[in-house]
């Protein structure tokens, strides 16, 4: 038997699947995703629609298969069996998607990671990891906000660990990163998201590495380069000053913790908003003053977990000739749990919990 065969004579996996606010409605489809996001999911759910010998599903990490051979034998395969109505390769690389070029089936749906990923005549769905929204979905338990927002802290934003014991997860990320990295590699995605939303500087980090570990300046910028295409960390550009150093945030938040021993609230907090604000799939800038910029909403945001209303309001007062100088309209202080509101000049400021916040963006 093939490995083709063997992949076809697979039952899928049975699985309870949760609709996200992205589906696939393309019969030809290029699902973008990071690791852990719900690519192969979402795949299962489409497939399902299909008879078992009806589909064709192939994960090209499966190490049960030659995937050099799957590739290069895919499209007679097809041709052999034309039964088949619908094929999913799940795990494409970048350089593999040549051996899709002319496949013949009606319905085609291909899973990558790599975010500039593109195939001319496929729709591309951009799968992100759950915004706040869709995690509230997935934990069907009926708890109040404020316990619902320690749950998604404590399971991040994958799907794959939604439904995991609280203590699960951190082992559960740092497996997948295992699978996907090499040792170099998840020590600098650990190193980046212990600067998570600071100023970053690669020869830096490769100064504090290079007496550690066997590792050159071109290998962190290899690396870095890899995570960022890869769809684990976002780099973010101060606004007006390109050249200026960047600040790092981590795609799937749960991955500061899964890394660190040694916690950070403020920097988890922050990166759970910044993940919110990606949803937006805008340019998202930060400066001296504030955390975020998305300049197109003549927005600034401040993650403020815990400060009293008062002293935010001061903070405002003292901010606003800055507001200003930007053209910001709305300024939104994200809390834990405060709220208020005050407008100056035609700028508001809000205080806002995460929970309404993020439900409400």
């Amino acid at each position: 038997m093939t490995d083709l065969e063997f992949c076809y004579n697979q039952p899928l996996k049975a699985l309870k699947y949760i609709n996200r606010k992205a589906s696939v409605i393309s019969p030809k489809t290029l699902i973008i995703g990071a690791i852990g996001s719900g690519k192969s999911s979402m795949i299962g759910d489409y497939l399902s629609a299909f008879k078992q010998d009806e589909r064709l599903y192939i994960n090209l990490d499966d190490m049960r298969i030659d995937r050099l051979f799957v590739l290069e034998n895919l499209k007679d395969f097809l041709a052999k069996n034309n039964k088949i109505k619908a094929v999913a390769v799940d795990g494409l690389c970048d350089g593999e998607f040549g051996y899709i070029s002319g496949l013949e089936c009606e319905h085609i749906v291909l899973a990558t990671s790599f975010v500039d990923a593109y195939l001319q005549g496929f729709a591309t769905l951009n799968l992100g990891y759950l915004d706040y929204e869709e995690f509230i979905a997935f934990f069907s338990k009926n708890l109040d906000e404020n316990m619902l927002f320690s749950h998604f802290l404590a399971h991040s934003n994958s799907p794959k660990t939604a439904f995991l014991d609280a203590s699960e997860v951190s082992l559960c990320l740092q497996d997948d990163l295992r699978c996907k990295l090499s040792q170099n590699e998840i020590i600098l995605l650990t190193n980046l998201a212990q600067r998570c939303g600071e100023n970053i500087s690669l020869y830096e980090i490769f100064k504090s590495l290079k007496g550690k570990i066997k590792i050159s300046k071109d290998s962190i910028y290899t690396g870095f380069a890899k995570l960022e295409k890869n769809g684990y960390i976002l780099a973010i550009e101060k606004f007006n000053e390109a050249k200026a150093a960047k600040k790092v945030y981590l795609k799937n938040f749960g991955f500061r913790n899964a890394l660190n021993a040694k916690k950070d609230f403020g920097q988890v907090f922050a990166n759970v908003v910044f993940c919110e604000l990606a949803k937006f799939k805008e340019q998202i800038f930060y400066t001296k003053d504030f955390d975020f910029f998305l300049a197109k909403r003549k927005l600034a945001i401040a993650c403020i977990p815990f400060s009293a209303s008062e002293i935010i309001f001061l903070k405002f007062k003292k901010l606003h000739p800055v507001l200003k100088s930007y053209g910001v309209t709305k300024f939104q202080v994200i809390s834990v749990a405060n709220s208020g509101v005050l407008s100056i000049e035609g700028i508001k400021c809000e205080i806002i919990a995460f929970s309404r916040w993020a439900l409400g963006i």
